[in-house]
């Protein structure tokens, strides 16, 4: 019987340990990954190693999906090398700018609105793009950060409940 109340302590405590896994992720911090670290203990918990490697492999995904849609979408719309760098340095400074306004939303729409500043700033400075063209490589910066961190919250709720799920069914 102490056994029995032991597993399922510990199967708790995966559940709730994962979840702070997935606040993590509006933050910017690689959320997806700690859940799939966490999901490790799974198989000392009863889980068969195949549950481990789907959140494993949601994680590589939730990572390459968010660096196409932010880095991608700003090379479709022009971005040069320059651009993505401002993307990059904008949305770094915009999530902590931002994050203590509203966290954890500041954190994301900061990021977003932070890599259109970048992107277009970089753009119109350094690139010697026109406004209109800046504009337009900001707004596809814009909607590849904030596309990119949405579908890694998606992705770090399919693991916690694919977790949650394996271990309680």
């Amino acid at each position: 019987m102490f056994t029995d109340a032991l597993l399922v302590a510990g199967k708790v405590l995966l559940c709730l340990v994962s979840l702070g896994g997935l606040a993590l992720i509006p933050f910017g911090l690689p959320g997806n990954v700690v859940v799939a670290v966490l999901a490790l203990l799974g198989p000392l918990l009863g889980l068969p190693w195949s549950d481990f490697w789907i959140v494993a492999g949601a994680a590589a995904a939730a990572e390459a999906i968010e660096f196409v849609a932010s880095l991608g979408l700003a090379r479709r719309t022009g971005a040069s090398r320059v651009g993505l760098w401002g993307a990059f340095f904008g949305g770094v400074g915009g999530a902590i700018l931002l994050t203590p306004v509203v966290p954890p939303f500041g954190t994301i729409f900061g990021g977003a609105v932070g890599s259109f500043v970048g992107a277009a700033l970089f753009e119109f400075q350094f690139a010697r793009r026109g406004g209109g063209r800046s504009l337009q490589v900001g707004l596809g910066a814009f909607f590849g950060a904030l596309l990119g961190r949405l579908a890694k919250i998606w992705i770090g709720l399919f693991q916690v409940g694919w977790l949650a799920f394996a271990l309680f069914s």
